[in-house]
């Protein structure tokens, strides 16, 4: 891919993640852990994220930042109420998945093959990556909406 593809998908990480991070900046613990209307917690979406990002780094080599017992919190399915951990804890492990896949936006071979139902390239793979933090950011925004917090992006 051309110089300009990786800017394109440099900036696509960088303002999803940015949004994501603006979605929880101002939630506090109790609410981070809140099921308005009976939805996954606002965690559950940074550690669902957070997981995910990880794995997306895994397929093209790397490891993950997210440990294992994210799995069992935020793997694609679970949800609902849980002892979730802190978004303190959650955090920065969002912060180093993206923090790796920025490193693959800027150096890797946008062609190499990954296995995946919904990608077939570390290229089209980054570019889901954006696609599926944005879905969340939907959700993360409705759960604000929910815990009435409405300022976000204004």
């Amino acid at each position: 891919m051309s110089v300009e593809s990786r800017d394109v998908i440099r900036f696509g990480l960088t303002a999803s993640f940015t949004r994501v991070l603006r979605c929880v900046e101002d939630v506090s613990e109790a609410e981070a852990g809140q099921l308005p209307n009976n939805l996954s917690p606002m965690i559950w979406q940074l550690g669902h994220l957070a997981l995910s990002d990880g794995g997306f780094f895994r397929l093209a080599g790397g490891t993950s930042p997210a440990p294992d017992s994210f799995k069992g919190f935020f793997r694609t399915g679970s949800g609902g109420a849980a002892d979730y951990p802190p978004l303190s804890d959650v955090r920065p492990v969002f912060e180093a998945a993206q923090r790796e896949l920025e490193r693959l936006a800027q150096s890797a071979d946008f062609a190499q093959q990954v296995e995946s139902r919904n990608f077939a390239t570390i290229g089209e793979m980054l570019v889901f990556a954006t696609y599926h933090r944005g879905y969340h950011i939907g959700k993360m925004t409705t759960l604000r909406a929910l815990l009435g917090k409405v300022r976000l992006f204004g």
